[in-house]
């Protein structure tokens, strides 16, 4: 499985603090945020697929034992 680089944390705090991330920053974390969502909603998909299935197996299962 392919790895995410690391994203730095945003400070939500001081004026002398640490300043808020760059540009460049902000747009790897929004590509990083958009590749994990697309990556749930596959295993959410696959997750459905193989319940389905499974479902399906179960009912025939089922419909024998009642034969």
């Amino acid at each position: 499985m392919k790895q995410e680089p690391k994203i730095k944390a945003l400070s939500g705090g001081s004026r002398s603090g640490p300043q808020p991330p760059a540009l460049a920053d902000l747009r790897a974390i929004r590509l990083a945020h958009k590749a994990t969502n697309q990556r749930v909603e596959e295993l959410k998909l696959r997750v459905f697929r193989m319940t389905e299935q499974h479902m399906d197996q179960a009912v025939s299962l089922i419909r024998r034992w009642l034969k």
